[in-house]
């Protein structure tokens, strides 16, 4: 493994950790909703607007979830009002 990966690594547990505990104290909009790590083609186009735009977008922990997602790097699902996954989004 490389510096590199090692560090990303470790950037992602931090964020796992600081996402973890806030997630302790405060109960997000997408807790409980399997929506939100589904893969994208999973969802209509307008759902996964309603969810980035009516439920990430006012969270209290949308930074913490911003940072863990963009150093963990998930195979799918929706955080922070970004789609990870495969980008085929069903049109029906």
């Amino acid at each position: 493994m490389t510096g590199h990966a090692r560090s990303r690594e470790h950037d992602a547990e931090e964020a796992f950790t600081a996402l973890s505990n806030a997630l302790d104290i405060v109960a997000p909009g997408c807790r409980d909703d399997g929506r939100f790590t589904l893969d994208p083609h999973e969802l209509q186009r307008e759902e996964l607007g309603f969810l980035s735009v009516r439920v990430c977008w006012p969270c209290p922990v949308r930074d913490l979830c911003r940072a863990y997602a963009e150093a963990a790097r998930p195979a799918a699902g929706v955080w922070a009002g970004r789609v990870y996954g495969p980008r085929r989004l069903s049109e029906g």
